[in-house]
Formats: C-alpha cells, sequence, structure tokens
C-alpha cells in the first residue's frame, strides 16, 4: 500500500505535471498551438516519453487531416460542385 508521502511526491513531481499539461493541451487544442516545453529534471527516460509523445501526436494529427480531407472529398462527390 502507497504511503501519502509516495502520494504527496507524485503531485509534486515536475514531469507528472507537465504530463497532464502535455496531455490536455493535445486533447484541446489544435495543432496550431505550439506544445509546451518541458524544462524540469531530464534523463533518458524522460526524453524518450516526450519524444514519442511528439510522435504520437505527429501522426494522430496527420490521420484526423487525412480523414478530414476524406469526409470532404466524399461530400462533394454526394452532393455535386458547389455553385
Amino acid at each position: 500500500m502507497s504511503s501519502i508521502i509516495d502520494h504527496n511526491r507524485g503531485l509534486n513531481d515536475p514531469f507528472l505535471t507537465h504530463l497532464i499539461v502535455l496531455l490536455s493541451t493535445y486533447e484541446l487544442c489544435p495543432m496550431s498551438t505550439p506544445p509546451p516545453r518541458y524544462d524540469g529534471p531530464s534523463n533518458w527516460q524522460i526524453d524518450s516519453i516526450l519524444r514519442s509523445l511528439s510522435a504520437i501526436a505527429r501522426r494522430t494529427y496527420t490521420a484526423e487531416e487525412a480523414l478530414a480531407s476524406i469526409k470532404s472529398s466524399e461530400f462533394r462527390q454526394a452532393n455535386g460542385p458547389e455553385t
């Protein structure tokens, strides 16, 4: 069972705080919004996590743009050209 000290340590962890802000930004904001930078203590694990999240976000935004383009094209084909 984790102690209160362990729980509080997690709440004050600068990287966990950054992850919460970063994931919220990716969830709520358009791609044009630059992601927040992490300026806290770092190691190879943190660098790897940030690199992977950046790649996942980039792939997600690309997929969303492709889907929007496909839907737009399908809409135009179903409804004819705009006049």
